[in-house]
């Protein structure tokens, strides 16, 4: 629920991009998306919406994204659960610092800090982690392990390069045990064309496919699996999250891009 916007270790080399840290075309965002129930696979609950706003500000060193999340699931017995969570990270643009909080509150309930810390990564992506919450512990991240913009940007650029997947170490602070598997299906990359959202008309985009795994396990099944058109702005569209028990899609709703406010 906690990651929107992380097995298969296969070989492929990541893009330049995203192995440099270079310059990219991510811009700052503010995005609302409507979320509705479009897949169940229990008895246990009956329906299921929610509703996301995800912002990106540009700090010209760095990236501060912040994303919230109300998920509201009804229950066969009829009661509703309402779940309450917030995700906020700054990330340098160089691609070798990370801090992360998340919190969560249910049934309007008293927050609940869940992970928070920073992190450093090498040149070659290896690093270390350090929780401050919910415990203090460290972890070392291993080489090849990249930071969420910095995920955005290999996937983009492998929609560009006409790739069709790519198996990225990722580390984004939702996860207690340090860097997760991922496996990016490039499903398919469009030229830029008209949108309902004229800041998108000249952006090309790209559809995805990814499955977070656990690093260390042996489980060919995904702990948690989206899809979405991403544009090459950062800007995503038709999401898909699925839980195992349900999916939701989500809608872009709202966008505002602001022009950059860095010197050129």
């Amino acid at each position: 629920m906690k990651r929107l916007l992380a097995l298969l270790a296969l070989a492929t080399p990541l893009p330049a991009l995203a192995a440099s840290g270079a310059a990219s075309g991510l811009t700052g965002q503010h995005a609302l998306y409507d979320f509705t129930l479009t897949k169940l696979r229990t008895h246990d609950i009956t329906g299921a919406s929610g509703q996301m706003s995800f912002d990106v500000v540009d700090g010209c060193t760095g990236w501060a994204t912040t994303q919230h999340m109300i998920l509201i699931i009804r229950n066969v017995d009829g009661t509703l659960n309402k779940s309450v969570s917030d995700y906020m990270t700054w990330e340098t643009k160089d691609g070798k610092n990370l801090t992360f909080a998340t919190r969560e509150s249910d049934n309007d309930g008293p927050e609940q800090m869940d992970e928070a810390g920073s992190a450093t990564r090498n040149a070659d992506g290896s690093g270390i982690v350090t929780y401050t919450a919910p415990t203090k512990v460290q972890y070392t991240l291993p080489a090849g392990t990249l930071f969420p913009m910095l995920h955005t940007e290999a996937l983009l650029a492998a929609g560009d390069n006409g790739q069709s997947f790519i198996s990225p170490l990722l580390f984004d602070g939702t996860d207690t045990t340090g860097a997760q598997a991922t496996f990016v299906s490039v499903l398919k990359h469009h030229p830029a064309e008209k949108t309902e959202w004229p800041a998108l008309n000249t952006i090309p985009s790209t559809d995805v496919d990814i499955a977070f795994f656990a690093r260390k396990s042996d489980d060919e099944t995904p702990n948690f699996r989206t899809s979405m058109r991403y544009f090459d702005n950062g800007v995503a569209d038709n999401l898909v999250l699925d839980f195992g028990d349900f999916a939701m899609t989500g809608k872009l709703a709202r966008l505002t891009v602001p022009p950059s406010p860095c010197p050129k």
